[in-house]
């Protein structure tokens, strides 16, 4: 793996932690009572956005997707000194999610790298086709201590914030509220890493009809710091986070937007620009596997009623 290419993967941990900071994912769960009466009190709205998004994580495990990755790192005077494009194929293995490179650049993978992906692959699956029983449920207890402590993570977000809802709007077909999110100087944390919302302030779009989140808008205020000098985002990083809504039952994610400055495990550090888009979501019914004739299904425009 390049330098470049672990950059990336610090950059997707940063990615996936703001995702389970803001969109609070939680363990799977079953389909949320989102109550009916409307409402215009805006931290009643995120809330039930929150609620509503943990249904979507448990929906989410049936759909497979490719993840494209456009990263740029840039020189003082804002211009490309690097610049790496790959695509992943992410499906869910023996009830984990796995990423495969499957485009480097836009362009099929050299046979060099293909092998490397297959060799790969190979390992990951040989390796869970051999566990014991017991390390089989040790693996998946672990997860669901994980999802468990993300879902902690909303209590946390209704509590470190000032929301307040500012208007209307109508987004890819979509009627929302707007609610800004400003972060209360006299928030204590609970959750590990959740100090960090003190450091984020933003604004969020969430649907009308069934508070899916549309679209998210965000801001360091400070710098926040992923692992031990591991990865450091420092103050003024814009953030843009984007979702469609697939299958008329599910939102899930379009685009995520992150333009800014870093430092990489104290050696590495500068300007940057990162896109990644999520696309060709295909939905399956095996945990294990994809069965043939799973089919591509496009956003729709609105939700039905």
């Amino acid at each position: 793996m390049s330098s470049t290419q672990r950059k990336v993967s610090l950059f997707i941990a940063f990615f996936s932690l703001w995702r389970v900071i803001l969109i609070a994912q939680g363990s799977p769960a079953a389909a949320p009572t989102i109550p009916q009466e409307p409402t215009l009190d805006a931290k009643e709205i995120v809330r039930r956005g929150l609620e509503a998004d943990q249904h979507n994580f448990d929906l989410a495990r049936n759909y497979t997707l490719e993840r494209r990755q456009d990263l740029k790192l840039l020189d003082k005077n804002g211009k490309a000194k690097k610049h790496e494009i790959n695509t992943y194929e992410v499906m869910i293995l023996y009830d984990e999610p796995y990423s495969r490179r499957i485009r480097k650049d836009d362009k099929p993978l050299s046979d060099k790298d293909e092998k490397k992906e297959a060799d790969k692959l190979e390992k990951f699956a040989s390796e869970r086709k051999n566990e014991t029983p017991s390390e089989h449920a040790k693996r998946l207890a672990k997860f669901d201590k994980e999802r468990q402590q993300e879902r902690a993570f909303a209590g946390d977000i209704l509590n470190a914030y000032e929301f307040k809802l500012v208007g209307d709007d109508h987004v890819d077909g979509h009627d929302v509220y707007v609610v800004d999110l400003t972060p209360r100087k006299d928030f204590h944390p609970t959750q590990p890493h959740a100090d960090i919302l003190s450091k984020i302030r933003g604004k969020v779009w969430i649907d009308r009809n069934d508070y899916g989140w549309v679209k998210l808008d965000a801001e360091t205020l400070d710098t926040i710091s992923w692992g031990l000098f591991i990865l450091r985002i420092r103050k003024g990083t814009q953030m843009e986070f984007k979702q469609v809504r697939v299958n008329e039952e599910i939102w899930l994610p379009s685009q995520f937007l992150l333009n800014g400055s870093a430092r990489f495990a104290l050696v590495a550090g500068g300007n940057f620009d990162l896109d990644m888009t999520f696309s060709n979501y295909k939905k399956f019914v095996s945990g294990a596997r994809i069965l043939p004739g799973a089919a591509e299904v496009q956003p729709s425009a609105s939700p039905q009623p």
